[in-house]
């Protein structure tokens, strides 16, 4: 995901692969009832995906993810994935929280971050062997919970 498109447009891309899964192709009123905006908002959206070649797209046709789009695809549930798991294990967040706040980071964190991230929750993971958990990242959890003040 080197050549990134803005936060906006990846989350069309989602939807697209959302309902592509469901319906095989998109029809662009549905994308515009999915996403809560106009069909002309839409259009535009889908002309800079079709631009950047993550989409085949034509006026009044379904739209599809071309390979790159599903690549484009794929790294965002890795980034969701890191984000999540690095928020909820590490910095000890509910489930549920984590998860809505990796749908938003996912679209906003560098690939290096991601990555450094990653490379992170590897070295907790191998620290304490069978245990599953790092000593410091159970401190950490034990000292979160003795925080009123925090969310």
């Amino acid at each position: 995901m080197e050549n990134r498109v803005s936060g906006a447009l990846e989350s069309y891309l989602e939807q697209i692969a959302d309902l592509q899964k469901i319906h095989g192709a998109v029809r662009t009123s549905d994308l515009a009832e999915r996403m809560g905006c106009k069909r002309s908002s839409v259009t535009n959206a889908l002309q800079r995906l079709s631009e950047k070649g993550l989409i085949n797209y034509q006026s009044y046709r379904p739209v599809t993810l071309t390979a790159e789009g599903k690549k484009t695809i794929a790294a965002l549930s890795r980034y969701h994935g890191i984000l999540a798991d690095f928020l909820e294990n590490i910095l000890a967040f509910p489930e549920e929280f984590a998860q809505q706040e990796a749908c938003q980071l996912e679209h906003r964190v560098s690939p290096c971050t991601i990555e450094r991230m990653r490379v992170y929750l590897e070295f907790v993971a191998g620290k304490d062997g069978d245990s599953g958990q790092n000593t410091v990242t159970s401190q950490f959890n034990d000292f979160i919970k003795s925080k009123k003040e925090l969310p």
